[in-house]
């Protein structure tokens, strides 16, 4: 059985290597601490999130994912492990060193990857965006993860939010080039990864799929030639997302598995 692109994001995160030697946390400890405190909760199952954080290396961080953890680690969620925390000391540089490693996060990061079983190409696009927030020092991040596999066409856009969350039931609209595509509605809950009673609104959204099992596989949707803008994740708020910034190989590579008209939901 052929891996799903659902399984291939979950690996997105050990790429992108940036210089660590500037932060203040070594990257054992901050691995260490990420595995302690969240990835019990992102785990390679449950993505809350949109997120397994069960690989994380601090010596090779994504961008996107250390941006989208910032938020979190601002905003105290590492508490929902149900551990006591940190100090507050150590807190502050596992915050300075995400800071550092977040950097880049609001341009295109591409990875390229091979199956082992199958030696398929498969390519995956991320890029962050941040909007004010009501909470200083905090913004509003939004991640838009893309990912296609080559031999099977298969496609995925997942979109993420962080810290704050929508409302359950929140209605959101997503416009490809200035078109609307479709609405979608923010509901059901996420349970904590690690086992423990608890669980929140879900942190991520599957904008489009082509794998059966995906509800939005029955979307049909061409890749953004500039802009996929969504509207009202969280009240009030526009966030834009510029495909018009691809490489034209990156694009050539993604738009195998993109295509059709835009059709409503």
């Amino acid at each position: 059985m052929q891996p799903t692109v659902a399984a291939f994001l979950a690996v997105c995160i050990v790429a992108s290597p940036l210089a660590m030697a500037g932060d203040a946390m070594p990257a054992p400890q901050q691995n260490a601490l990420v595995q302690k405190y969240c990835a019990v909760c992102h785990t390679d199952k449950s993505r809350n999130g949109g997120l397994t954080l069960e690989h994380f290396d601090a010596a090779h961080p994504d961008p996107g994912v250390a941006a989208m953890m910032l938020g979190k680690l601002k905003s105290g969620a590492i508490g929902a492990a149900g551990l006591k925390l940190p100090d507050d000391a150590t807190i502050q540089a596992w915050i300075s060193a995400t800071s550092a490693q977040a950097a880049g996060a609001n341009r295109w990061n591409v990875n390229r990857m091979e199956d082992p079983a199958t030696k398929a190409s498969i390519v995956s696009a991320s890029i962050v965006q941040e909007l004010p927030s009501p909470v200083p020092g905090i913004p509003d991040s939004y991640r838009l993860t893309v990912t296609c596999r080559a031999d099977t066409r298969e496609a995925g856009m997942e979109f993420a939010w962080s810290p704050a969350e929508p409302k359950p039931g929140q209605v959101f609209s997503a416009f490809v080039d200035g078109q609307a595509l479709s609405t979608y509605k923010v509901e059901g809950t996420e349970k904590m990864g690690n086992g423990m009673d608890g669980s929140s609104g879900p942190g991520s959204i599957m904008l489009y799929a082509t794998h059966q099992n995906v509800p939005a596989a029955k979307l049909a949707m061409p890749l953004p030639a500039q802009t996929l803008t969504i509207r009202d994740a969280l009240p009030n708020e526009t966030v834009v997302f510029p495909f018009s910034e691809l490489t034209q190989a990156d694009r050539q590579a993604l738009s195998t598995c993109f295509s059709g008209t835009i059709a409503s939901r």
